[in-house]
């Protein structure tokens, strides 16, 4: 694996091929825009977007495809807003960009959700896409003065990439979001900082034809495989991701993912320990593993899947969405480690005092059993015997932003005031870490990163953005309540944000 260094090497060195192009710079929408997510949504519920799009980064290919056969004249009002805010976005990502962020703040981001970036309280980043025929390249530099993780300058949602027939070649740091949630993920999200990856992906999700008959499924793969670099107990852990995403129906999308880490230092990295782990032989004394002290707990693995079902009711868009994700083991059996936990949510395409909204209600509950379905005992979902930094990258799970041993239930609105104007708001209830322990809670590198006791949290927060020509921004804020067992005594906090953004 390459070096953050090294990454900057091969970048500079794309820019300065590519900056007198004029082609699509952005081949990719990032994670972080909640409402381009939400428009892209309501199209794709109401059957206007037929490529699957659970999956991000999701190419721009295919999503202008379906948005150029749509006629906007037989769009409702709502639809018709969707349309031509993705129009917008698609004409800049059309462009060889660059982009001036700043960004000040009281205190830093405890909670990270789709839309928004790991990102300390008080930095400054500079975003320059370019594309040149088949090769596309973005160049993300940015300074924190004050970083949690210590490292003040960052490559993060920089990448170069190659386009190879249907398929796109790319390395780099990009943020990754599997499933069909708006608030959180049990399986991949955006909470943590990308981590330095070489990646494969489907550039068009073209159906595969059902044998025999005329059902089409249009369907995308993606896998990468990198290299965690951060401050861990086995250094230099790679991490290999897998997702695959299919719509059988206009009105169903199915996603599978699957992680593992494996490897690092002191670590198998061989041929045959991947092969092991792809068929999920890495579970000592399940499907005939036998392990000795060289090949103890081979790998760390999740494994889940996910779906969204759309439908109207009284000519509203509806959908009802969720998954299961799982550790490593055999759910139902005596052998499992953990098993699958859950997470579902629903959501509606609505007009709220006149504005088009989409709102959403999720649950989701990451405590999973060590032990038999009776003991309740906590400490084990993105935890591991030997990668016992587990699933978590720089101090944050590449999960969900609540950690483990979470229940969490969440209210939200994402809504288009006028067409220069949005707003986002929650209400959040959060039980953390409802077990009240930890695995090690005076390691800061192993153990729930979020809170080493139970805590009960109520959060209400909201976000208001505004384009004025070549400029955005966004004001950002939130109230929170927290109470403890242990008669801790109670916690009242208020944060703010300011991130201004300008298009050169």
């Amino acid at each position: 694996m390459l070096s953050s260094k090294s990454i900057f090497t091969a970048l500079i060195l794309a820019a300065g091929i590519t900056l007198s192009t004029s082609a699509l710079a952005e081949p990719w929408i990032d994670t972080s825009d909640i409402y381009l997510k939400a428009n892209i949504q309501l199209l794709a519920d109401t059957g206007y977007i037929i490529t699957p799009v659970t999956t991000y980064p999701l190419m721009w290919h295919d999503i202008i495809r379906d948005i150029k056969n749509v006629n906007p004249n037989n769009l409702s009002s709502n639809q018709q807003s969707a349309y031509y805010y993705i129009m917008r976005q698609f004409k800049l990502a059309s462009q060889n960009q660059t982009r001036v962020k700043a960004q000040i703040g009281f205190e830093n981001k405890r909670f990270t959700t789709f839309g928004e970036q790991v990102s300390d309280k008080n930095s400054i980043s500079v975003h320059s896409s370019m594309m040149f025929k088949n090769i596309a390249a973005k160049f993300s530099p940015s300074y924190t003065h004050d970083p949690i993780d210590g490292e003040k300058t960052r490559l993060d949602e920089s990448y170069i990439a190659a386009f190879v027939g249907n398929w796109v070649l790319s390395f780099g740091r990009q943020n990754r979001w599997y499933g069909p949630t708006w608030d959180t993920s049990l399986s991949l999200t955006n909470n943590a900082r990308p981590i330095t990856a070489l990646a494969i992906s489907r550039k068009s999700a073209e159906p595969f034809i059902v044998p025999f008959t005329e059902f089409e499924i249009p369907w995308t793969v993606t896998s990468f495989i990198g290299k965690m670099d951060d401050n861990r107990v086995i250094k230099n852990t790679l991490l290999w991701g897998f997702r695959l995403n299919l719509k059988p129906f206009k009105n169903l999308e199915v996603g599978i993912t699957r992680l593992a880490q494996w490897g690092g230092d002191g670590r198998s990295q061989s041929l045959s320990t991947f092969g092991d782990i792809l068929i999920g032989r890495t579970n000592c004394g399940v499907d005939d593993v036998v392990c000795d002290e060289s090949t103890l707990n081979p790998a760390n693995q999740q494994a889940g899947y996910d779906f969204r079902y759309s439908f109207n009711l009284f000519s509203t868009p509806m959908s009802f969405y969720g998954q299961k994700f799982a550790e490593d083991g055999s759910e139902g059996t005596f052998n499992y480690v953990t098993k699958a936990q859950p997470q579902v949510g629903f959501d509606a395409h609505l007009t709220v005092f006149g504005k088009p909204s989409t709102v959403f209600f999720e649950v989701t509950d990451s405590l999973a059993d060590c032990g038999t379905m009776r003991d309740n005992i906590g400490d084990c979902y993105y935890e591991h015997s030997s990668y016992a930094t587990g699933m978590r990258y720089n101090g944050r799970t590449l999960g969900s932003t609540y950690d483990n041993d979470s229940k969490t239930y969440v209210l939200g609105t994402i809504s288009q005031l006028d067409i220069n104007t949005r707003l986002t708001a929650k209400i959040r209830y959060l039980d953390l870490n409802y077990d009240n322990q930890d695995k090690a809670p005076n390691n800061p590198i192993i153990g729930n990163t979020v809170t080493s006791i139970a805590e009960q949290v109520w959060m209400v927060s909201s976000s208001i953005q505004h384009d004025y020509k070549n400029w955005r921004f966004t004001l950002a804020t939130e109230l929170s309540q927290s109470t403890f067992d242990d008669d801790i005594s109670n916690e009242s906090d208020i944060t703010a944000s300011f991130m201004v953004e300008y298009n050169m």
